[in-house]
């Protein structure tokens, strides 16, 4: 009872003391106030930021673990590891038994075998692009189509003869741009294009050999890619979509392109500027004026008139000339002929600022846009990677695009939108594994030719050993003499199908493994590494947070930096209140002499001290949890929106909304109440010592 006693006493004297000390109750309040606040809203969006980051990691290409070689020269990381190039992780020569140990887990749900890589995907130019699309009008015989395709000729070779012209101001050896300008005018000839009306071989090899090198070639990308067993891919990985076109089917080689990288590298850079300025002005709301990346962009866009020109036949040019006028857009001088005048036109419509961005972006779309090829690949189309084999050889597949696949919610993210998927059979080809088929054929091949497989081992011994078996002077000697004629049977396209028990045996780089039970995640990292081990397997077995790679540690930096934060805060709020207690302990002598005078203990001194702190500390902290909880509130429904890529990432989208965690509200005032009385009992024990000689030593 005396203790409750007392307790009630000291907290009916330490309110009183929080009105009569008003400025430092205020000072000390509004610092723990800020600090719950902060708390609040920090370790909230920590937990939001680090959950959503990992449903994109999780749900887009990691899976709740992954595997790969224990031999590996390097770390895997899905999302970079932070140096360009190709990663060494190693093999998984079979992954026959790596499955079967991983599904024995009763908490594994697949199995997905994977690796990545890159290739160079080779690029022509526009003239190549018309001259095939020419090419195919005149197999078709359609002739609308050849018309629009020759007078898109004429317009390319218009715009080589302005370069070949500004090149002979230019270069020295003045000989060679003559030569060009002569096969430019040999092409523009009354009676070469006016007469191509059937497939006139000779006519097409000239333009592709002598004027489309002319226009020069389009810089190469470097294009990254996953090889997978897409049916398991797409069971498992719920982000993932396909947008345009089809999904790759099962059994059947090619390629999904990503949506990303699609739009990054393979868009028409007119458009591309245009979606650049259009993210940067609307969305993120950074003007033209003044900002140096939007004003590289807006001068770079001017320049892109000739790529629009070059897209058009005559027809189309002048319809987009009246367009462009009715628009207000009339150019210098309306009486030039019309690619002068619609070269200035789009000159002008391409000059954008902060007041007419808008509206040209949305006409761009709407007249300018159908009239292009706005991508130099699309669904349905086939392309060649090439690819250094890890042998060290130069491999190229042709592949079928089945359409572009993006993950859900983070269409806008590079980092999640760069790497295409590709099935896993043609990734092994490119990687350097060839299948069976390819195999037996390269047999047959070398038996045909009497080519003999010697062992990198044995090459010197073969080549230069006295028993050789291969003789190279009287073979040539045959070859000469012979009058039999070898023909090798070579298949001309590579097989577009193949057996689905392909995809289950052979190479894989790395596995994702997905989990029934992620909360149980370090538990089953334990048990399959140890299980693999049994097995003789030498694999590493690490969580989706390691395997992102840096991108995996940007939580455990923005965690880091907040607890720094807020641990400056509290340090400097701490520091605060013991100084305000010692200072007013030194203010407030004659109080505690006196009280300490009429029967006071040193216990009660030190209980009513903290007791002001914990009251102080506890009205401040709720406040700032309540303001940090209006906050959450508000967010929660307006949401967040994501900077730039890296942070769209991390939201798994182009917002976040924020959790009402309730466990945080809550436990943050009583923790910071808690260390802030605890941080004050020196400066209570200080004012305990006060004697109540002191006291009396005090002058009215």
């Amino acid at each position: 009872m005396r203790l409750l006693e007392m307790i009630s006493l000291i907290m009916k004297v330490a309110f009183r003391n929080l009105w009569l000390y008003r400025v430092k109750t205020l000072v000390i309040g509004t610092l723990l106030c800020l600090g719950t606040f902060l708390g609040v809203i920090g370790f909230s969006l920590l937990r939001d930021v680090e959950g959503s980051m990992r449903e994109s990691i999780i749900g887009s290409i990691a899976g709740h673990l992954q595997i790969y070689s224990d031999k590996a020269k390097d770390d895997l990381a899905l999302f970079g590891g932070g140096f360009m190039g190709r990663a060494d992780i190693g093999e998984l020569p079979d992954i026959v038994p790596y499955r079967e140990i991983a599904l024995q887990n009763p908490n594994v749900e697949a199995f997905v075998p994977m690796g990545m890589d890159m290739s160079l995907l080779g690029r022509g130019n526009e003239m190549d692009e018309i001259l095939d699309q020419l090419r195919e009008a005149l197999k078709s015989q359609d002739p609308v189509a050849i018309q629009t395709r020759i007078d898109g000729v004429r317009f390319q070779l218009e715009q080589l003869k302005k370069e070949a012209a500004e090149q002979k101001k230019l270069v020295a050896d003045v000989a060679v741009v003559e030569a060009q300008e002569a096969d430019i005018a040999k092409a523009e000839a009354p009676g070469f294009l006016d007469t191509l009306k059937t497939l006139d071989e000779s006519k097409l090899q000239f333009l592709e050999t002598k004027i489309a090198p002319l226009s020069g070639e389009k810089t190469p990308i470097y294009l990254g890619y996953i090889g997978t067993d897409i049916s398991l891919y797409q069971q498992n990985f719920p982000k993932f979509r396909v947008v345009e076109g089809e999904n790759l089917p099962p059994g059947q080689r090619g390629i999904l392109l990503a949506h990303r990288a699609r739009e990054n590298y393979l868009k028409v850079v007119v458009a591309r500027l245009f979606d650049r300025l259009h993210k940067r002005i609307v969305v993120t709301h950074i003007p033209i004026q003044g900002d140096a990346e939007n004003e590289r962009n807006a001068t770079d866009l001017t320049r892109q008139y000739s790529a629009i020109i070059s897209s058009l036949n005559r027809d189309q040019a002048s319809d987009l000339s009246k367009k462009l006028t009715e628009f207000g857009i009339n150019g210098a001088k309306p009486d030039e002929d019309l690619i002068a005048h619609l070269t200035n036109q789009l000159k002008d419509f391409l000059t954008v600022n902060d007041e007419n961005f808008s509206a040209r972006h949305e006409w761009f779309y709407q007249h300018i846009a159908p009239l292009m090829k706005l991508y130099e690949i699309s669904p349905g189309e086939t392309i060649t990677l090439r690819a250094y084999t890890r042998s060290g050889y130069v491999k190229s597949l042709p592949l079928k695009v089945y359409g572009v696949y993006s993950f859900a919610g983070l269409e806008d993210s590079d980092l999640a939108g760069q790497t295409s998927i590709i099935d896993l059979v043609s990734f092994r080809e490119l990687y350097g594994k060839m299948t069976e088929a390819s195999q037996q054929e390269l047999a047959e091949m070398r038996k045909k030719v009497g080519i003999q497989h010697i062992e990198a081992a044995n090459a010197e011994e073969a080549l230069f050993g006295e028993e050789s078996q291969i003789e190279i002077e009287s073979r040539s000697l045959e070859a000469k003499n012979s009058q039999v004629e070898a023909v090798i049977d070579v298949k001309p396209v590579i097989p577009d199908s193949f057996e689905l028990d392909e995809v289950k045996h052979g190479l894989a780089l790395n596995a994702a493994i997905k989990l029934k039970d992620p909360d149980l995640l370090k538990e089953t990292q334990e048990e399959l590494a140890q299980a693999f081990k049994d097995k003789g397997l030498e694999v590493r077995v690490i969580d989706w947070q390691q395997a992102s790679g840096i991108v995996g540690q940007m939580v455990n930096i923005m965690r880091l930096v907040l607890i720094l934060a807020l641990g400056v805060i509290f340090l400097v709020t701490l520091v605060i209140i013991n100084n305000s207690i010692i200072v007013g302990t030194l203010n407030r002598i004659r109080e505690i002499g006196t009280m300490r005078a009429i029967g006071a203990q040193k216990s009660f001194v030190v209980g009513l001290f903290l007791g002001e702190t914990c009251v102080t500390g506890l009205i401040g902290s709720i406040v700032g949890a309540i303001l940090g909880a209006v906050v959450l509130f508000w967010l929660a429904k307006a949401g967040i929106p994501a900077v730039n890529d890296i942070v769209a990432f991390l939201f798994s989208g182009p917002r976040l909304y924020p959790k009402i965690r309730w466990d945080i509200i809550i436990a943050t005032p009583f923790v910071i109440t808690l260390i802030a009385t605890l941080s004050s009992i020196y400066a209570a024990r200080l004012a305990a010592r006060v004697q109540p000689a002191e006291a009396m030593q005090e002058k009215e």
